[in-house]
């Protein structure tokens, strides 16, 4: 046979290996390896583009993805007008989850969460409703600025409410006092006094209340709130809340899946919301722990189709026992670290806290759920950390 006819005989196979060589053109060796890289600067990861969602189907249909957009009929209520026309009023973020926190489908049995979130001033307009199911899950007509009541049942999984707070600044008293005299040239003066007093303003405070759990929280714990509660039945209440400036540097919340894979080795992966509770991207990524014992973590941050959008490293531990309200709830820690660009410059930092269990191989059964934000651009880094001490920041080395 000729040289020519071979090559034609064996082309198709040529091709194929070509192909092949060509679709893992942009797969990462680091997301195909079994031992995670706990050294590299970055964890091995790398600026290329990903499939959307990384490629992997459970993430894509992450019931994360699930949360609605809420056309809040307060938003035409004149008062709430009034207040986000106030360039003086106080404007935060709410995001509160209850129920599986990760999907369990041993919990058959429902658990009602009915209730309320309440503010003792200012205004409540929902954003977003999570997971809620047509015909069981419901927000009950709204009739009061300050008030907001809904109907939810949870088993498997969860249900929350993401909501903007409104909060107007106090009003000072104007008291005024008219007085008459008459003057030496014997005519009438009247002079308006204006007495200005400040009232001391009560607390503003917000109040959840269901039957499974209730806690009130005030302003100051709203301007970075990172809370997670564990019921004794394994259901859980997390609570995540951001001060908005009017101006307001980008942030948002992240949450995924945080454990360990069939190896052993610890894998997170999870979806990046921004404020309002809109998934906007996806983070993959592992952690570990280095020969002397320093525990670190790294990951890739992509867009909703993939592109590259920062690293992330920074730093865990167990050592969060706060966390744990029932002994037999699995263990928990804490997360900090700083988000990076393509160039390797920090651009942000992110918090958060996990829940897993350090000795169970069962491919991702933890979770986690944290706080992003990234610095703005007319303001240096160090700037950023000075204006936001809210226990984002950390340091890495």
């Amino acid at each position: 046979m000729k040289i020519k006819e071979l090559l034609l005989a064996f082309m198709p196979a040529i091709l194929l290996l070509l192909a092949i060589g060509c679709s893992n053109k942009n797969v990462e060796p680091e997301l195909l390896i079994d031992e995670p890289n706990l050294t590299d600067e970055f964890g091995g990861y790398s600026t290329a583009s990903e499939s959307p969602g990384f490629g992997d189907d459970e993430l894509l249909d992450e019931a994360y993805a699930s949360d609605d957009e809420y056309d809040d009929p307060m938003l035409s209520d004149s008062a709430v007008t009034v207040f986000t026309g106030d360039p003086e009023a106080g404007f935060y973020h709410l995001r509160i989850v209850w129920g599986q926190l990760r999907f369990d489908s041993t919990m058959t049995n429902p658990t009602d969460w009915s209730g309320s979130l309440s503010i003792t001033r200012g205004a409540e307009i929902i954003r977003r409703v999570i997971n809620f199911e047509l015909g069981q899950d419901y927000i009950a007509p709204r009739t009061d600025r300050k008030l907001i009541e809904w109907v939810s049942q949870t088993t498997v999984h969860n249900d929350g409410i993401a909501v903007d707070l409104l909060v107007p600044p106090v009003k000072p008293v104007l008291d005024t006092t008219k007085v008459e005299f008459i003057d030496s040239a014997g005519n009438t003066v009247i002079i308006i006094e204006v007495d200005t007093t400040w009232p001391e303003a009560e607390p503003v405070t917000v109040s959840f209340n269901t039957g499974p759990y209730s806690t009130t929280f005030d302003l100051d714990e709203l301007v970075s709130l990172d809370t997670i509660v564990f019921l004794e039945d394994s259901n859980a209440v997390a609570f995540h809340a951001l001060k908005l400036d009017h101006f307001p540097c980008p942030h948002g919340f992240l949450a995924g899946r945080w454990g360990f894979d069939d190896s052993g080795n610890g894998r997170f992966r999870g979806v990046w919301l921004n404020r309002a509770g809109l998934v906007v991207g996806y983070i993959k990524g592992h952690f570990g722990q280095r020969e002397y014992g320093e525990k670190v973590f790294f990951g890739k941050w992509v867009s909703r189709e993939g592109r590259f959008q920062g690293f992330i490293r920074g730093h865990w531990d167990f050592s969060d026992t706060s966390l744990i309200v029932a002994s037999s709830t699995p263990t928990g820690g804490f997360f900090r670290g700083q988000i990076f660009n393509e160039d390797r410059l920090q651009i942000g930092y992110l918090a958060g806290h996990f829940i897993t269990r350090e000795s169970e191989s069962d491919a991702l059964s933890g979770f986690f759920q944290g706080r992003w934000k990234i610095s703005c651009s007319d303001k240096s880094w160090s700037d950023i950390n000075n204006d936001n001490d809210d226990g984002l920041t950390t340091d890495f080395h």
